[in-house]
């Protein structure tokens, strides 16, 4: 039988017979902990103190998961419905990262009003650790099975074990990995907007404005591989919502470059 670079055998650790460490959990957790080391290196150039900075990720991480679930739950609505007791069972995945976002950002703008502080400011000092944050986690989805591409013999190609193939495509053992893409793209896209931040010395705005602009071009691109997202009219929402962050990074984007004051 050929084999795949991407085999898996397992989704957890098993600890004392009792204690179950999940891998999924795992790369979330390290993607947020990187995430929050990066962005503390940044805090000092940025000009943010590092209480608020603290304050703010002790803020977002909560904010964020919270916004991931609804978004998935939303998503699967119909299944939920039925067995409702499943909403609050997230260790087999679940969360649906646009939902993170939005969440996020709301949480973030919010906080800022409350502690007068620069909004904009500090989602440019934190926006390339979320592009980090979201790779590392991406790799949470190999061990989950999940967020992957239809069939293909790649030599990259993904194994999905038969209880986590779609229907349609019961019979094909491996798949595009596509959440390996989405990972690379993300890498690609934190590297170039630290580059571009180097060169360019842009005003405030342009770093938020990459990351949205970016990442709704990456998720865009890479929602043609995939079957298993929300779809509301024949239309996929992560199509949709990559659209608006695209069109909304556009505008961070130019304010940036011109040095055009923006919302505090």
């Amino acid at each position: 039988m050929k084999q795949s670079i991407f085999l898996l055998r397992s989704n957890k650790l098993s600890l004392f017979n009792s204690v179950q460490i999940y891998f999924y959990g795992i790369f979330i957790s390290l993607g947020v902990f990187l995430g929050y080391f990066f962005s503390k290196k940044r805090a000092k150039k940025n000009g943010i103190k590092e209480e608020i900075l603290d304050s703010v990720y002790l803020l977002l991480i909560p904010f964020s998961v919270l916004g991931a679930r609804i978004y998935h739950v939303l998503s699967w609505l119909s299944y939920y419905l039925l067995f409702p007791r499943e909403v609050f069972s997230i260790r087999n995945g679940g969360l649906g990262i646009f939902g993170s976002i939005i969440f996020g950002i709301l949480a973030l703008f919010l906080f800022c009003k409350i502690k007068k502080q620069d909004f904009i400011l500090i989602l440019d000092l934190i926006s390339p650790s979320i592009l980090l944050s979201q790779a590392i986690g991406r790799v949470g989805n190999f061990f989950n099975q999940e967020a992957f591409g239809p069939p293909t013999d790649l030599p990259w190609k993904f194994y999905v074990s038969p209880d986590k193939r779609p229907i349609e495509f019961i019979s094909f053992s491996y798949f595009h990995p596509t959440f390996f893409y989405e990972a690379i793209l993300c890498i690609l896209a934190f590297l170039i907007i630290l580059v571009l931040e180097k060169n360019l010395k842009p005003a405030k705005g342009f770093s938020s404005g990459s990351y949205l602009f970016s990442y709704g071009l990456i998720r865009f691109f890479t929602e043609f591989l995939r079957f298993d997202t929300w779809k509301i009219f024949g239309f996929k929402m992560a199509q949709v919502i990559s659209v608006m962050f695209v069109g909304i990074g556009l505008y961070l984007i130019k304010s940036g470059m011109k040095g055009q004051k923006l919302i505090k």
